[in-house]
């Protein structure tokens, strides 16, 4: 019992600390938002198939950068900046 205690607080503790890394270089709410108004065609368009709201959404509007329209880009280019996802 204390072997699978002692583990379960490993996995745990690194979880954590590995989730609030990703948190810290995730975009804030209100670059969500703006993302979630200004992008909302543009992800329509160019990122099908691809599940809204998170890094694979964001990195999928960055690769389509050229693409997107004024605001869109606009409300992108903050975030990548801060995250480091763009390519």
């Amino acid at each position: 019992m204390h072997r699978f205690s002692f583990s379960l607080v490993i996995v745990l503790g690194t979880a954590f600390a590995g989730s609030s890394a990703t948190a810290a270089e995730m975009p804030t709410d209100a670059q969500k938002e703006a993302i979630r108004s200004d992008c909302r065609d543009d992800f329509i368009k160019h990122c099908t198939g691809v599940e809204p709201g998170g890094l694979p959404a964001l990195e999928c509007l960055e690769s389509h950068m050229a693409d997107l329209s004024a605001a869109c880009q606009a409300a992108v280019k903050p975030v990548e900046a801060e995250t480091g996802t763009g390519g």
